[in-house]
């Protein structure tokens, strides 16, 4: 009755076996470099469509590269351009409303007449971009860098239409704002708490129930044109 153990064993190692071949194929399929290229498909080609059409609402371009595109007047509402690169891209008049754009490189960009409302900026980097009478109304600027960046509002002697970037509602929380130039900005209930606003200029910028709680000011133009250097060391 002893003999037939070995073939108990060797039915138990090929189900052992099996299970580790299964376990190892889990992992390989999670791995980066077992990735299914299908996404980068299917951005490569909602690339291509916004190229050609100017218009990719709600479209996946993740971490796609547009540096220097020329998309003025482009529609990328609801579209995830986490990690993208818009480097030097002409966004004028570009509706980007409701748009994910965690982490994503703006920096020297055009957005002057670009509706970002609502959009998630989170990390941008916005440096020395074009920004005016571009809306962020209610957008998540968290952290963003905005270094240096052109919004810099005034009166038309002609016209009497003040130019402005409109920031109302905007959560900008621990972003840098240094050397900014914000003039005329609209910042009502904006969250500046903890904003790096060294150098910038905030010259007839509304701040009505703006948040400026632990801001650093240093060198900074407040709103009737005085400078503040409460924070310079």
């Amino acid at each position: 009755m002893s003999r037939p153990q070995p073939l108990l064993k060797m039915c138990i190692i090929p189900r052992f076996l099996c299970v580790g071949f299964l376990a190892i194929g889990a992992i390989a399929s999670t791995s980066p470099s077992f990735a299914d290229p299908s996404s980068d498909r299917i951005q490569a080609a909602n690339r291509q469509r916004l190229i050609e059409t100017n218009r990719c609402q709600g479209c996946d371009l993740q971490n796609t590269d547009l540096n220097g595109l020329k998309l003025i007047g482009a529609d990328l509402s609801k579209a995830n351009l986490k990690g993208a690169n818009l480097r030097s891209a002409d966004l004028r008049s570009a509706n980007l409303q409701e748009s994910t754009l965690i982490y994503a490189d703006l920096s020297y960009a055009d957005l002057r007449l670009a509706n970002l409302g609502q959009a998630n900026l989170m990390g941008a980097n916005l440096s020395n971009t074009y920004l005016l009478d571009a809306s962020f109304r209610q957008s998540n600027l968290q952290e963003a860098n905005l270094t240096d960046t052109f919004a810099d509002g005034n009166v038309d002697i002609f016209t009497k239409v003040r130019q402005f970037v409109d920031l109302e509602g905007a959560n900008l929380l621990k972003a840098n704002l240094t050397n900014a130039k914000l003039g005329f900005a609209n910042l009502e209930n904006a969250n500046l708490s903890e904003v790096n606003l060294v150098e910038a200029n905030l010259e007839n910028a509304s701040l009505i129930n703006t948040n400026l709680t632990n801001a650093k000011l240093c060198n900074t133009t407040l709103q009737d044109g005085s400078t503040n250097n409460q924070n310079c060391q």
